[in-house]
């Protein structure tokens, strides 16, 4: 492992690699080397030929008033913990080599720094977009690596290599932490006993935020509350901000979806501390995370209310319901719902205008309409003839089709509990569609439904479904669901296309 502490140096082995046609990967560090650290090594050993650390305690993204002087510090150490991954080269260079005549030119990383850590530390990104970019011109890598927690950092330095044309690729990588969940940070080397277990606020705070997303909250004001809520438990800890933002700007967002991110800072006795957390579905990996919030610019309209973290948490409820595993006529688990095809079928919610309630769970889930749009059985056949359309895509431009149950069930009539079971979910379902006019029902099984869970009437109350629709194929009513707010809806009674031996006719001169 070679140990270069000058620029002349580190140029000329840089040279030297891309001469040989090598990648080379780079790991810039400030030192007080930390599994964080080491993590980001073992990626960039795993993708380039040649790995260079740099490790240079940058003043310039320090305040006057900050903590410069008590920053942990120890090379000795760090290159003895540099020794076991045979690294290529180790760039420790000091501040005389970097600022030989001090430093009058700056880079200015404009709006993207100015928020969050910019506006509690002013000058730190200035003083940061300048080292990266000296570091970026002296190593010339061809992928340079970054930890997640410093995720405007990320930013920053990504707005730089595009906005100057610099090129290197940027690697981005999951938060590393302590097994009690503390983010692995440098700055944990100055916490007493005391203050460590007060630091674990932070990652309490987040994951309670999360736990509330899991659940089907969404409203960012609602999850913030939350976080505040933790820091208020723990006085001890002192905020500097929390915040819920989109990943790409920074901007503080009113619903939170799948890419949202959570930000927190706060002092502890006299350290400074940051953490975040990337909402996502449940189960969701933390490269999956990451993955979602540096994705690219949505290509969709502005006005688009895209399916986010609402879809994913109902469908997992969905598939993990066993309300009704006792019942006979339940052969299968949970069929794939429509949930799962939002993100592809449905790019905006807003374009719904029409809900088509039925049975339409085959024991084969690849005669599924949504999976096999395609094939035309009897099913599709007489449900574009009943709604006017002539095939999938002109369905699902103003339709979706979903189910009154969600297993596979068998038997002529479903049993009441799965019908009451599975009414919750279609509850659910129903409201993610923020312009919904009208529904229409297919059958028996999701008439009764309908009125004894979602509309609430008694049994008693009940009309027989066959002598509703017996004048002319089918029935209409204009109501209030409460789960949907004051909307008016028109609700349409059919039969079903394919269980009997009666069809309704076209009801499309009625519908949106």
């Amino acid at each position: 492992m070679r140990v270069l502490d000058s620029i002349t140096g580190m140029k000329a082995f840089s040279r030297q690699v891309r001469a040989s046609g090598k990648s080379l990967g780079l790991v810039p560090t400030m030192g007080a080397l930390h599994e964080g650290h080491l993590s980001l090594i073992r990626q960039a050993k795993r993708q380039c030929d040649v790995v260079v650390v740099s490790i240079y305690l940058n003043p310039t993204q320090f305040g006057p008033h900050e903590d410069l002087a008590r920053y942990p510090s120890d090379l000795k150490k760090d290159l003895e913990v540099l020794g076991a991954f045979k690294l290529d080269a180790v760039f420790t260079p000091s501040t005389s080599e970097m600022f030989p005549r001090g430093l009058q030119t700056y880079i200015e990383p404009g709006e993207i720094a100015s928020t969050l850590e910019g506006a509690s530390r002013p000058g730190h990104f200035r003083g940061v977009a300048t080292v990266v970019a000296k570091l970026f011109n002296i190593v010339r890598p061809d992928i340079a690596y970054f930890g997640q927690k410093d995720f405007q950092q990320v930013l920053v330095i990504r707005r730089l290599v595009e906005d100057l044309n610099l090129d290197v690729r940027l690697v981005v990588c999951p938060t590393v932490r302590e097994a009690d969940g503390l983010a692995r940070s440098s700055r944990n080397l100055l916490l007493s006993e005391r203050e460590r277990e007060t630091a674990l606020v932070l990652y309490r705070s987040l994951r309670r935020a999360e736990s509330l997303v899991h659940l089907g909250v969404v409203s960012a004001q609602k999850v913030r509350q939350e976080i505040l809520r933790a820091f208020e438990e723990e006085p001890a800890a002192r905020l500097d901000y929390a915040a819920i933002v989109e990943p790409r700007e920074l901007k503080p967002v009113e619903r939170i979806e799948a890419g949202t991110l959570a930000l927190v800072a706060a002092r502890v006795g006299d350290t400074r501390l940051i953490d975040n957390l990337i909402f996502g579905p449940p189960g969701a990996t933390p490269e999956m995370l990451l993955q979602l919030a540096l994705s690219g610019q949505r290509i969709t309209d502005t006005a688009a209310r895209i399916p986010g973290l609402e879809t994913e948490t109902l469908r997992q409820r969905i598939e993990r319901c066993r309300e009704c595993a006792a019942i006979s006529s339940v052969l299968l688990p949970p069929r794939e719902f429509l949930a799962k095809y939002l993100q592809r079928d449905y790019p905006d919610l807003n374009a719904v205008r029409v809900a088509v309630i039925g049975r339409n769970s085959p024991v084969n889930a690849d005669s599924f309409l949504y999976r096999n749009p395609h094939s035309v059985d009897r099913f599709s056949q007489a449900l574009f003839e009943l709604v006017g359309v002539r095939d999938f895509e002109e369905f699902r431009s103003r339709f979706i089709l979903t189910d009154s149950t969600r297993c596979h069930a068998t038997d002529t009539h479903i049993p009441e509990k799965a019908l009451a079971a599975c009414a919750r979910h279609l509850r659910d379902e129903l409201k993610l569609f923020p312009n919904l006019e009208s529904i229409v029902l297919l059958g028996e099984d999701a008439f009764v439904q309908f009125q004894r869970f979602l509309r609430g009437r008694p049994l008693c109350e009940i009309p027989p479904f066959a002598t509703l629709l017996r004048d002319q194929g089918w029935a209409r009513e204009d109501l209030e669901l409460p789960f949907l707010g004051d909307r008016r809806l028109k609700v349409f009674y059919c039969y079903h296309p394919t269980i009997g031996y009666t069809r309704s006719p076209s009801i499309a001169a009625l519908l949106p």
